[in-house]
């Protein structure tokens, strides 16, 4: 400690570091900065003393911005770029009266203290002489006992420092706050982006009459919540890394599936790299990272004190006394402690240079925390080398950009340059936008998050009547917001509404409704997003005098030039009776072309959506044959503008042909009675296909699972007997029948075991009454489908005859073919190690997985890479032992195969869910000391092919492998089964089924 102090109460005081024995008063330091001359020298050359050129930048940003306004602004600097000594200089060279510095962490705050009473390093830059003199700090440790201790504390002050947790806390009152910001001519907030959290909002709300600076190294929050005030200085991260004050940052990927095993190995690897920078001579120190003060407590007392105590880890964590902390981070100043456990380095006051090793046990989530944690480790300083970062990459689900960042790849020099960029010039436009608006008030366009949706118009006017909205709302009841160079208008409007509860008038419901216009003049073209549709085209009549909205078929051009466009939900309205209406979905890979002709068009389609790729990221699209486009997300309305002016460049393009979305639509019918058709597959209802993540629970009073470990399958394969099927695994099995009758159906319990469903915490219901409910689709070999009572057939039968190129003939000499799996032993005369064999001697993949097993998506799982089209491609193996010992024309060895071959499609909707799940499934084999189910490739290579996933396209394939079919014996039953099961796979997915056979 470099300052003398005196108390002020009980616990506060004043620092001060006088020039000699004698404290200065307050109005002799102001005086001496007054007095004298502040310079402004550069350093432009390395160990040339000066000022950076960030912060020179940002001193003279802040002299600017308040030569004409007194306004909230924002500076961003990346960490290590000198934000401190820009808070001391602006503080000085405007020789402010008072200033409130509010920092997040009592270290923090202590840090703080220490570089104002010496003001830094201003003298030893050439920025001050001697004559300035030390300012006196007063100490805001706890909330005063009374209004006139907080009093003498700032008359006998130059700045204030203190955190905002104390300003927040019950005991510091509003008139202490009201006296604060009486007193004090200026706020400055160091990392700001903890501002608009709802527990800061009063004190920046006590001081919007001062002069407030916001100092932070990114001004975005994973809540969504933004810091209010333009942003005036941008130093971006890139220049910071060109300039030399980062060093590299290099990254280590750990593979760790087992959850008991990824704490000891980021430790381990991080360790290494502790022990081997110590050993080149670097002081060097390591920081775990913990999601959880439980979480940090865990790690020191089960990894780190135990196995590395060599190394005296110390945990430094808010819940500790704070003599507990500093006895801690005394051990580190020391050099004796080289590992450190924290939550939050930066709310817990940690700014040591030497941590340059990181073991993030559990991630940020959050890009703009990511970010300025790992520039806390790269900051350049002599005698420290590079930094260095662990983390496991397989165990959590994070963003895009984070994903990237802790990708095994990952150029995390380059990423951070990219995502900074990205996210700082995207929050610069919206303000820009945002100071273009005129209206009955300041509207915090920044914090106004739409739902990216519109309808769309055209008009031949070349003038716009937006004072005109007053027609369409109650000018007392709304406030309207206008851009007239983006041509942007937008109207909030009070409603208050009856409640459904009470026929009480008195008792009502007050909602804000949002509306938005954005005209398009050069392509005559505008666009309404509103949260009443029955206004839009009112508001359009209002605005202009001659419009049309865009309608019917030229709505589906916005699905054009989507990448890998997957229809995910397509709604065709089919009147089946007065009862009953379907709607059929259907998914395409990378084109809707994967529907194809075979279907006729009979009903009228309503709405479309899908996911699919653009300009490099995913997007999502929908729309409706009545004009609504729309997407699954929220967004900024300068987001929401350029969404719209994309769409508009297709919708107007007539060269696009709405007819390749979709063709045709399959029409339900009631029936009375049970298809007179072979069955050969069944489906889970969709309320539990769609949880492939598996949130749904099937349990007996013994056993539970979830459903992707459990499967459903047909008990009989013939045209009369009644429909009978089973749901179960190796562990528990319930038969269930299904009888159609007039109008109606029922679903029974046969026999074995009483399976109930868990949808929810609660609910919980018996399988059979859920069925009866969410009746399972059943398939038919001439191609319909039966759910319930309501059957679809196809219009178009599939063809005759499997196409003999589809037909792949193998010498099965050597093969058992009525031993179907290789089992744990991998017994070479089954037909799965047949086939596995000759796909490794192939060479053609980089990963083949044994997937066999309950809830498995096949039998085998082929990969191929085809990096010359960037393309991967997935080859499902579905294989099925012979009816008997020799091939023949037996159809009975093809219902099952077939129907298996075409619900393992339903994974063809994500390719990385699938990468995941087979990431999860060889984990759970060998966590129970089971061979690997990798016969080519590992996990490593796994992880590799789901990133490339972001940028490759992917094709599916479907092979069924039957070596109880001779090629020459094929019958017509045969075929038929064969054809349905292809059609069905090309009509919805695209994917073109193959046989191996005899």
């Amino acid at each position: 400690m470099n300052f003398d102090k005196q108390k002020i109460g009980d616990k506060n005081f004043i620092a001060h570091a006088p020039k000699g024995s004698d404290w200065d008063s307050v109005d002799n330091v102001l005086s001496s900065w007054m007095a004298n001359q502040f310079s402004f020298p550069e350093s432009k050359s390395e160990g040339e003393v000066g000022f950076r050129s960030a912060q020179l930048g940002a001193v003279f940003a802040i002299k600017s911005h308040w030569t004409v306004s007194t306004s909230a602004a924002t500076v961003v600097m990346p960490t290590g770029t000198g934000k401190t000594e820009v808070m001391i200089a602006t503080v000085v060279s405007e020789c402010q009266g008072k200033t409130c510095v509010v920092v997040p962490s009592d270290l923090l705050r202590k840090q703080t203290i220490n570089r104002f009473c010496t003001l830094g390093k201003l003298r030893e830059i050439g920025a001050i002489n001697n004559s300035f003199c030390n300012p006196i700090i007063g100490c805001l440790m706890s909330s005063p006992k009374d209004a006139s201790e907080l009093e003498d504390l700032l008359s006998k002050s130059n700045v204030v420092v203190t955190t905002m947790s104390l300003l927040n806390s019950g005991h510091f009152r509003d008139e202490y706050i009201r006296i604060l910001s009486a007193k004090c001519d200026t706020l400055i907030i160091d990392e700001a982006h903890h501002v608009p959290a709802s527990s800061w909002s009063r004190v920046k709300k006590s001081f919007e009459k001062n002069r407030c600076l916001q100092f932070t190294a990114t001004p975005f929050r994973n809540d969504g919540k933004k810091i209010d005030g333009d942003i005036i200085y941008n130093f971006p991260l890139p220049l910071a890394q060109e300039r030399g004050y980062f060093k590299p940052i290099n990254f280590y990927p750990i593979y760790e599936f087992n959850s008991d095993r990824k704490d000891y190995s980021v430790a381990a690897k991080a360790i290494e790299l502790l022990e081997s920078d110590i050993a080149k001579g670097f002081s060097h120190l390591l920081l775990v990272r913990a999601s959880t003060q439980n979480r940090a407590k865990e790690l020191y007392e089960s990894v780190y004190a135990p196995n590395y105590s060599r190394h005296s880890p110390v945990l430094i964590i808010s819940g500790n006394s704070a003599t507990e902390n500093r006895a801690a981070l005394q051990k580190v100043t020391d050099g004796v402690a080289k590992i450190i456990i924290c939550v939050d380095m930066f709310s817990e006051g940690i700014d040591i240079p030497q941590l340059k090793i990181c073991a993030i046990h559990d991630k940020y989530k959050s890009l703009p925390i990511t970010m300025q944690f790992i520039g806390r480790f790269a900051r350049t300083q002599t005698n420290l080398g590079e930094a260095s970062v662990v983390a496991n990459i397989v165990d959590d689900d994070i963003q895009d950009t984070l994903e990237e960042l802790y990708s095994q790849d990952a150029d995390w020099n380059k990423i951070l340059k990219e995502a900074s960029e990205e996210r700082i010039g995207r929050e610069i436009e919206l303000q820009k936008l945002a100071r273009g608006f005129t209206g009955t008030e300041v509207i915090p366009l920044n914090q106004i998050r739409p739902k990216v949706s519109m309808f769309m118009y055209t008009t031949t006017e070349t003038s716009w009547h937006w004072q005109r909205w007053s027609k369409v709302f109650n000018e007392e009841h709304s406030r309207h917001f206008l851009n007239e160079q983006e041509k942007i208008l937008i109207v909030t409007e009070l409603r208050t509404s009856n409640v459904d509860w009470t026929t009480c008038r008195d008792i009502s419901d007050e909602n804000w409704n949002l509306h938005i216009l954005y005209w398009d003049e050069r392509k005559k073209v505008f666009f309404i997003n509103t949260t009443d549709k029955g206004v839009a085209d009112r508001l359009a009549e209002a605005i202009f005098s001659s419009y049309k909205r865009i309608a019917g078929e030229d709505v589906f051009r916005c699905l054009s030039g989507i990448n890998r466009l997957m229809l995910s939900t397509v709604g065709l309205k089919t009147a089946v009776s007065n009862h009953h209406i379907r709607y059929r979905m259907f998914a395409g890979v990378d084109v809707a072309e994967g529907i194809t002709s075979a279907i006729t068009s009979t009903a009228t389609k309503s709405n479309l959506f899908g996911i699919g790729f653009e300009d490099g990221r995913s997007i999502s699209i929908g729309c409706s044959y009545k004009g609504t486009i729309w997407a699954k997300w929220v967004e900024t309305i300068n987001y929401w503008k350029s969404w719209c002016d994309k769409q508009a460049v297709k919708i107007l393009d007539s060269t696009i042909d709405t007819k390749a979305v979709l063709s045709g639509a399959l029409v339900p019918e009631v029936i009375n009675s049970r298809p007179a058709v072979v069955p050969y597959r069944i489906d889970f209802p969709l309320e539990i296909e769609a949880e492939l993540r598996g949130s749904i629970r099937m349990k007996t009073s013994l056993h539970d699972a979830r459903p992707f470990l459990v499967d459903i399958g047909l008990s009989v394969f013939d045209e009369t007997s009644p429909l009978s099927f089973y749901i179960g695994n190796e562990d528990f099995r319930e038969d269930f029948t299904l009888d159609v009758n007039a109008n109606d159906y029922t679903i029974s319990h046969k026999s074995g075991s009483s399976i109930k469903i868990v949808l929810s915490r609660s609910r919980e219901m018996s399988l059979t009454e859920f069925l009866r409910e969410n009746p399972p689709t059943i398939w038919f070999v001439d191609g319909s489908s039966l759910e319930g009572n309501l059957l679809v057939k196809l219009k178009n039968s599939p063809p005759a005859m499997f196409p003999t190129s589809n037909i792949v003939p193998w010498d099965w000499s050597g093969t058992d073919i009525r031993k179907e799996s290789q089992g744990l032993q991998k017994e070479n005369d089954s037909i799965q190690y047949r086939l596995i064999s000759e796909l490794k001697s192939s060479n053609r993949y980089s990963l083949i997985f044994d997937d066999d097993g309950p809830g498995e998506v096949a039998d085998v799982i082929a990969i191929q890479e085809d990096d010359a089209n960037a393309r991967l491609i997935f080859e499902f193996y579905h294989c099925k032992f012979s009816g008997a010992a020799q091939a023949g024309s037996r159809v009975d060895d093809l219902y099952a195969v077939c129907g298996q071959a075409e619900k393992c499609i339903k994974w063809t909707n994500d390719a990385k869910l699938l990468a995941d799940r087979l990431m999860k499934r060889e984990s759970d084999r060998t966590g129970k000391s089971k061979p690997s189910r990798f016969e080519v490739g590992d996990n490593k290579v796994l992880f590799t092919l789901k990133n490339k996933l972001k940028l490759y396209s992917v094709e599916y394939k479907v092979f069924i492998v039957q070596p109880g079919v001779d090629s020459n014996s094929i019958t017509s039953p045969m075929h038929q089964v064969l054809c349905s099961a292809s059609a069905y796979l090309m009509d919805t997915y695209g994917i073109p089924l193959h046989l191996i056979c005899s």
